[in-house]
């Protein structure tokens, strides 16, 4: 081929880039002959095919001398223009076979077409996959004779391959659709016309025939439930729509269905609780044309819950009713309306006679009772199943072997199957739950496992209201043991205290008397022996209420802190008398602990005093605070006549008489540490001593549960100089009480008026308008009930104000008492400081920056 350019002949004038290959080629030397001497048909079939934009080309002759376009040139690739002026069969001879049946059919006068026609070419040095519509026509001579053969030649191998593509990812979806766990169905048009489901969707409306009907023709039962006007607002609106559990009930077709079945007309319905959504499709304008249904059946997820949820609501009722036949009903009741039967019960068994008998039962409108007592033989022989401890299920009592004989005793109760949960005890048959129902029915895994657990707790309950019973019955005897215990403690304490008083009246005269002090070891002999004896007998009387359960310990969080400081004032002046010195160390903040805080108090005092009697003058006595795997450690540690080895294991016992011939002190009735390790226990915790000896001192460790700094309601970060601002109202008429608790509050920032009854509290509230009020309970003529509910009762006018109870009394009753009064909270003397401050922090007044 040569490269000279030459003038184009006017046929190939606009030919394109190939048409100046086609003048410089030699067709000399092919079957064409040289293009000075083409046949006219021949130039005027070329100049056709090469203005033509669609790949084109001519197979000449026999041997099919091939000339091109320049689209074919494209289609040609590395092999462009080498093919030019070639014979196709040696051009393209990876595929010599098929060209040489186009150029014999061809050249016969036919025509052949393909579409999609698989060929593998070399087009750019190696085999590759080639698809094109190919399409063959004769090319006639000047004599109407075929000459050649045309070629038509479009490459479809981008749309075959992304057809494949989508067929494979089609495919692929499809096979998802089908084997997708959710539910699918795709709807078309506004009258929601199936267009597919999977076999999932397929199970859950029963297996019928929906595919190119409308929802409501082929799911009448979805319809009657408002799915239909769903789609129509979905489809209307374009906006999706979400349920949660939504319950399906799927109409089934005649006869028994699977084991959440209930009855129904044209055969038994399923219960189904779905997650579903309904997603709008459009086309390419925006418009609706589809919706898509997904989702899943989450019925046996609900169905746990709900038993679940039943179960706890069954114990929470359980624990409220006392007697057998009502435990038994709440049991029923809550099993008959789980499983929509027709009747359930509790009963009691006679092992030895097979009777069982039947105090109450749950029943469904319509149905007789069965309380009574009845014989098991008279039903069948599954008594003997029950003995042996396994469930009797029974589908159909008509049908199954063991009743099917006794039908005419369950008809005559309306029962067609049955579920009989045992209860045995030392393997003998003691009760049964039973549940009924008037239709065959198959029962569930879950049905079974929900009686069982039912019976379980049902049993429980049963035995705790008999032990109850006992108990009570036990504790009303002792209570008449106690009453006259008490009557006995009342009047020894009543003739001890009788001879205290005037006593006690006489050291003041004393004191009155002695101007010149010649009597005052006398008057502070006289002193403490009294106060001893009010101890004694205080102590006696705590010991025999704690040991009778009379006394209810507050559960609040106590600042271990707190309890130090009022123990230590309160032993302050034994300590002081006998010239000890007392030290007190903390291993960092104080712990906190659950607790009663005047309890606690008093353990402490007990050990401090025990401290100070055991210890000769001027003795020191330690007192040590730490914390130790989550408890709170507390050592009292003295220096005094210690204790012997042998007396350690009596050290607690109640009225121990220890040998403390050796000590200054007289002892006393063995009551105080008793008492001590006893509140130590009600606490959670321990009270243990330890002495190297007589003469070596002695230990005092209180262990107790600590609680972390956020139980307490208060906060860590909060700071202790923040000042309250807030303006309070004190009323208490203990002036010396009052007027402390006063200039404390003040200390912290609190602005604070203070009365000592309740009219002058009542008159001073209107013009100070307090943010709190701090209220003693127990004052005279006028006590802090009264005042809090009048103070209520005048509502806006004085702001609303915060009231807070101050009181030595802590049980319920009181605490109720309070709330019934109008109270905020309530608060027990001595009350911690810091549980103070954070209560009236809340009330405080914004101060500025």
């Amino acid at each position: 081929m040569s490269s000279v350019s030459l003038p184009l002949p006017p046929f190939l004038s606009g030919g394109g880039e190939v048409a100046p290959l086609i003048a410089a080629f030699d067709w000399g030397a092919t079957a064409l002959g040289p293009l000075s001497t083409w046949p006219d048909h021949v130039r005027h079939a070329t100049a056709l095919m090469l203005r033509s934009r669609t790949p084109i080309v001519m197979l000449w002759g026999e041997p099919g001398v091939m000339i091109y376009n320049d689209a074919y040139g494209v289609f040609a690739g590395a092999r462009h223009p080498r093919l030019l002026g070639s014979n196709v069969r040696e051009g393209w001879p990876e595929v010599a076979d098929f060209n040489d049946h186009v150029m014999r059919v061809g050249l016969a006068g036919g025509t052949l077409h393909y579409e999609d026609q698989e060929l593998v070419l070399h087009r750019h040095g190696g085999a590759e996959n080639v698809w094109m519509n190919l399409a063959y026509s004769p090319l006639l001579d000047d004599d109407g004779r075929p000459a050649g053969v045309m070629a038509i030649v479009v490459e479809t191998t981008g749309k075959v391959m992304a057809e494949r593509r989508v067929r494979s990812e089609r495919e692929r979806l499809t096979q998802l659709f089908e084997q997708a766990p959710s539910f699918m169905a795709v709807l078309a048009g506004p009258e929601h016309r199936f267009e597919s489901v999977n076999p999932a969707y397929q199970r859950l409306i029963g297996d019928r025939d929906v595919i190119g009907r409308t929802v409501a023709q082929a799911l009448p039962d979805a319809a009657a439930q408002g799915y239909v006007s769903l789609l129509d607002t979905v489809y209307a609106t374009g906006r999706a729509y979400t349920a949660q559990a939504a319950l399906f009930v799927a109409q089934a077709p005649d006869g028994p269905d699977g084991a959440d079945g209930i009855d129904g007309p044209g055969g038994q319905a399923r219960e189904h609780f779905l997650d579903f959504v309904y997603q709008p499709i459009r086309d390419d304008r925006g418009a609706v044309t589809h919706i898509f249904v997904e989702g899943a059946d989450v019925t046996a997820r609900v169905r746990g819950e709900q038993r679940g949820a039943a179960l706890a609501g069954l114990s929470e009722r359980l624990r409220e009713v006392g007697s057998t036949a009502d435990i038994g009903f709440a049991s029923a009741q809550m099993l008959g309306m789980m499983l929509t039967a027709t009747r359930a019960g509790y009963c009691t068994v006679d092992h030895e006679t097979e009777t069982v008998r039947i105090e109450r039962d749950w029943r469904r409108g319509g149905f007789d009772s069965l309380a009574g007592l009845r014989r098991f033989r008279d039903y069948g022989s599954f008594v003997d199943q029950l003995k042996r401890d396994e469930v009797v299920e029974i589908v159909d009592v008509h049908e199954d072997p063991r009743t099917r004989d006794h039908r005419r005793s369950f008809d005559a109760m309306r029962v067609r199957s049955i579920v009989n949960v045992p209860v045995l005890e030392q393997g003998r048959l003691v009760a049964l739950l039973f549940v009924h129902d008037e239709s065959p029915r198959a029962w569930s895994a879950d049905d079974v496992s929900l009686i069982r657990e039912a019976a379980h707790r049902t049993r429980v309950a049963v035995e705790r209201a008999r032990n109850q019973a006992i108990a009570q019955d036990r504790e009303e005897r002792l209570l008449r043991s106690d009453r006259r215990k008490d009557e006995f403690l009342a009047t020894l304490a009543h003739e001890l205290r009788n001879p205290l008083a005037p006593i006690r009246n006489a050291v003041h005269l004393l004191t009155a008397a002695d101007r010149e002090g010649r009597f005052t070891g006398i008057r502070e002999l006289l002193e403490r022996q009294v106060n001893h004896m009010v101890r004694l007998v205080d102590d006696l009387l705590e010991v025999s209420r704690i040991s009778r359960g009379l006394i209810t310990l507050r559960h609040e969080p106590v600042s271990l802190s707190s309890v130090v400081d009022a123990a230590v004032e309160s032993s302050r002046p034994l300590i002081d008398r006998e010239g000890h010195r007392l030290t007190l160390r903390f291993d960092g903040p104080a712990p906190w602990v659950q607790g009663d805080p005047v309890r606690l108090t008093q353990l402490l005092v007990n050990l401090l005093n025990n401290a100070a009697r055991y210890t000769d003058a001027g003795g020191r006595i330690d007192v040590h605070i730490a914390r130790e795997d989550a408890e709170a450690v507390l050592t009292v540690t003295d220096n005094g006549i210690g204790i012997a080895p042998e007396q350690l294991p009596q050290l607690f016992e109640l009225f121990s008489q220890l040998d403390r011939s050796h000590s200054r002190s007289q002892g006393g009735l063995g009551i105080g540490l008793s008492l001590s390790q006893t509140l130590a226990r009600l606490h959670g915790g321990q009270l243990t001593a330890t002495s190297d000896g007589l003469g070596l001192g002695s230990s005092f460790q209180l262990r107790l549960p600590e609680i972390p700094a956020a139980a307490t309601g208060t906060s860590a970060s909060r700071r202790d100089d923040e000042p309250l601002s807030a303006r309070l109202l004190l009323v208490d008429d203990n002036r010396d009480a009052a007027d402390t608790t006063a200039e404390l509050l003040r200390l912290m920032g609190a602005e604070v008026a203070v009365a000592y009854d309740g009219p002058s509290a009542l008159k001073a509230v209107h013009a100070l308008r307090p943010d709190a009020i701090l209220l003693d309970i127990g004052m005279p003529d006028m006590d802090g009930h009264e005042v809090a509910r009048r103070l209520r009762d005048m509502g806006d006018d004085i702001g609303r104000p915060r009231l807070i109870a101050l009181t030595g009394w802590g049980q319920e009753q009181d605490r109720e008492k309070t709330r019934e009064a109008g109270f905020d909270e309530h608060m027990v003397k001595p009350v911690d400081v810091d549980v103070l401050r954070t209560a009236l922090m809340a009330v405080r007044r914004p101060t500025a920056d």
